[in-house]
């Protein structure tokens, strides 16, 4: 019998071992029965994993002490103090106060030897400095533990809330489907943390050949998986929409206006869960080309690092008495191979590439307008929506003069979402990325320019430099690469 996959099934073992830490540590309700910390463990998991699907951003010790004492009805400790001291106990019990993460270790009785699994169960989130405050969420390993108290494999969760989703879908249930939507988000970026965990350790893991089939087994069953989730996506939309034109015909019903608005709110957050799902499918794809081809050219150099050419060769074949069949395959394969030029008449009937010597320049900036009245209303509604544009993004900057794209889009999206439903939009930051840097100068932006309304609106604004950043935002069709955008007031002033 072989112990397959022996340190994997240990190491989701052991992925509990918090909880039964705490299960040692008892408590006393003020009726004198007697409970472990065990379930206070798990609610704190629950409670971070709460506020993750609400999207909410400060959870800390004073809200997670709130919500202990709401849950036990104030049965443990007279005080919030004692709620304030336990919450601390425990979250020190996941994540340990010296920054170190929680290890086990056990014998890997399949390898032979000793074998080593850290956990990151909850990792820190922003600090707000004026309350001394620190707020956390949860990390992969305290998902991982979340979800394996459903009694399903982690791999299949995304795949699993999507059956939910259509079951929810077809009994009318979509207040439950919006909450549905969002543990499938939360189940993506999950599973672009394993996709970014499996590259490092190909790039750092791989040093046989049994250990890249096992990493090509892996990527290959990733990237059917995602196939499979990215068909059940499609054929989810292609179910939404069919609801939501069968609402639409009896909208004039009270209650089929408010499922109307919430199957649009559906509609919405899943067509930004499926942009995210396909870039993981493509990151897949990149992975199960580039990533093992370059750990594959990489084992195939060290090897011959590592091999001695004298040693194994040239000592082998005049140390001993070779035959001399022997002797000439053994040098074979060092042989450079002989190369034959020929020409064969028939290549003048083969099809020929002709090209034009003179190639037309490519225009490289906003295309001429024609000189109409459609063309000038066109030209002043894109110079309005620039200048728009920009003077939302000041808004935003309040002051300041440096911001990334995707924090802009945050912020336009409560404040203008319509910006972000106009393909101008994006337009706009495909032609300042090409600039580089935009000068706002009368003498160099005409009247007929499209960036001639940015004058006008913020007077202010010297110049923006934008340059490309790590990053793919999605939002609804649009996809843009994230930027980095620096602006430059007349007071010479910069970020």
């Amino acid at each position: 019998m072989k112990l397959e996959n022996f340190y994997e099934r240990m190491s989701r073992v052991l992925l509990m071992t918090p909880l039964y830490r705490l299960e040692r540590r008892k408590l006393k309700r003020s009726d004198g029965t007697e409970v472990s910390c065990m379930e206070l463990g798990l609610m704190t998991l629950l409670f971070f994993f709460e506020y993750m699907l609400d999207g909410k951003k400060k959870a800390g010790i004073q809200e997670l002490a709130s919500f202990l004492q709401e849950q036990t009805k104030s049965s443990l400790f007279p005080d919030f103090q004692g709620y304030e001291k336990l919450a601390r106990d425990i979250v020190a019990i996941f994540r340990p106060p010296t920054g170190r993460r929680n290890e086990e270790v056990f014998f890997d009785w399949d390898a032979g030897k000793a074998g080593r699994v850290s956990y990151s169960y909850i990792k820190a989130d922003k600090a707000d400095i004026t309350s001394n405050e620190q707020y956390y969420l949860l990390d992969e390993q305290g998902l991982e533990l979340i979800f394996a108290t459903k009694e399903y494999f982690n791999e299949y969760q995304l795949s699993i809330n999507q059956l939910i989703l259509r079951k929810q879908l077809e009994k009318g249930q979509f207040v439950l489907a919006l909450r549905q939507v969002e543990e499938m988000r939360l189940d993506v970026e999950t599973l672009r943390g394993r996709m970014h965990r499996i590259q490092q350790e190909i790039h750092r893991s791989i040093v046989s050949e049994e250990t890249l089939d096992r990493y090509r087994t892996i990527v290959k069953d990733m990237n059917e998986r995602l196939q499979s989730e990215e068909k059940e996506f499609t054929e989810l939309k292609q179910f939404i929409r069919e609801t939501r034109q069968r609402i639409h015909d009896n909208v004039d019903k009270d209650p089929e206006r408010r499922a109307y608005d919430h199957i649009l709110e559906v509609e919405r957050r899943l067509d930004e869960v499926h942009g995210a799902h396909r870039s993981l499918l493509q990151a897949g794809i990149d992975l199960g080309t580039s990533a093992l081809a370059a750990a594959e050219e990489a084992l195939y150099f060290s090897g011959m690092d590592s091999f001695n050419f004298e040693q194994e060769i040239t000592n082998r074949f005049f140390a001993s008495p070779l035959p001399v069949t022997a002797a000439r395959r053994l040098v074979t394969p060092f042989l450079p191979m002989e190369i034959h030029y020929t020409w064969s008449p028939l290549a003048i009937f083969f099809p020929q590439r002709l090209e034009r010597l003179e190639r037309e320049n490519r225009q490289e900036d906003f295309p001429e307008w024609e000189d109409t009245p459609a063309g000038k209303e066109s030209l002043r509604n894109i110079q309005q929506h620039y200048g728009n544009i920009v003077r939302c993004l000041l808004d935003f900057l309040d002051g300041g003069t440096a911001a990334v794209l995707s924090d802009f889009i945050a912020y336009a999206r409560e404040q203008e979402e319509a910006f972000l439903l106009n393909r101008q939009f994006y337009i706009f930051w495909m032609l300042l990325h090409r600039r580089g840097t935009l000068v706002l100068d009368p003498d160099t932006v005409s009247a007929d320019s499209v960036y001639a309304a940015i004058l006008k609106s913020s007077p202010g604004l010297q110049q923006i430099s934008v340059s490309e950043c790590a990053g793919i935002l999605n939002y609804g069709d649009f996809t843009i690469s994230n930027m980095d955008i620096e602006v430059v007031m007349n007071h010479g002033i910069s970020g």
